[in-house]
């Protein structure tokens, strides 16, 4: 699948602040994806390569982006600095970047969602000596082809600011109306909340349904999502809501999921 055709249903998402058009825009965007790149779309909305709970994560530092944007177009050091300041977003910076480097691409192959992803796993796995620059020439990679739009939200996502204002449980909602009905979202939901991983729930309901999202179940090393408390102003409105309840002393502290083999542990908090 080409990645423009992600970033155009990016841009139409970017320009409105309702859920529910939210929600239509996704639904159109995942029936359109084939089914090999649908997790990978996902976690790219998501503004992820990989669920949180693996702890593989982009986060490339701003100076560095600016120096690959600087590589990729040509462009002076004070001209893409000055760029940043006025806008204060490197995606908006890396679309004018593109837009007006010096020396256009005289061919190039038009970037597909599994391209994108792949370079950016590559980006967030690198560790060691001399990582830095190959995450350069990782980065560089795509916005040597990329077009002005797909490069805004390239740097984007490597620098965890995708500013698309999609919550996870919208892409709930979505890959209910995509892959089964609304009133089958809370099935989706439980899968998401045992599995935490919506790319895992997408490639399931997808490939198996309902059925295959029931058989999701608890594994070790893999955290349960947190129950978070809704919060309410009063006690009256507590009392209201919930008629009779409970009241006890609040004591500060972590809430840890303990995950343990006979050869392992680990500890999530509640961020996963």
């Amino acid at each position: 699948m080409q990645f423009a055709k992600v970033v155009e249903v990016y841009d139409k998402i970017e320009a409105t602040t309702k859920r529910l058009e939210m929600t239509d825009l996704l639904m159109r965007l995942l029936r359109l994806t084939p089914l090999e790149d649908l997790d990978k779309v996902v976690y790219l909305t998501q503004g992820r390569i990989h669920p949180d709970y693996m702890g593989i994560e982009l986060g490339l530092a701003e100076k560095m982006v600016l120096r690959v944007l600087m590589h990729a177009t040509g462009l002076d050091e004070s001209k893409v600095n000055r760029m940043w300041k006025d806008q204060g977003d490197l995606g908006l910076v890396a679309e004018d970047a593109i837009s007006g480097r010096r020396q256009k691409p005289l061919e190039s192959t038009p970037l597909t969602v599994a391209k994108v992803y792949e370079n950016l796993d590559a980006i967030a796995r690198e560790s060691g000596e001399g990582s830095q620059e190959r995450k350069v020439r990782l980065l560089s990679d795509l916005l040597g082809t990329a077009t002005p739009r797909e490069a805004k939200y390239i740097v984007r996502m490597v620098v965890g600011k995708m500013r698309l204002g999609v919550a996870d449980m919208t892409i709930v909602d979505a890959l209910a109306l995509t892959f089964a009905t609304k009133a089958d979202r809370d099935r989706v939901e439980r899968a998401y909340n045992v599995s935490s991983d919506l790319g895992e729930v997408a490639r399931v309901i997808s490939t198996k349904g309902l059925k295959g999202l029931d058989e999701i179940r608890l594994k070790l090393f893999r955290p349960i999502r947190a129950m978070l408390a809704e919060r309410l102003e009063t006690l009256e409105e507590i009392f209201t809501r919930m008629r009779k309840a409970a009241l006890e002393y609040k004591y500060d502290g972590l809430r840890v999921q303990a995950h343990v083999s006979r050869t392992k542990i680990e500890l999530f908090s509640r961020h996963l």
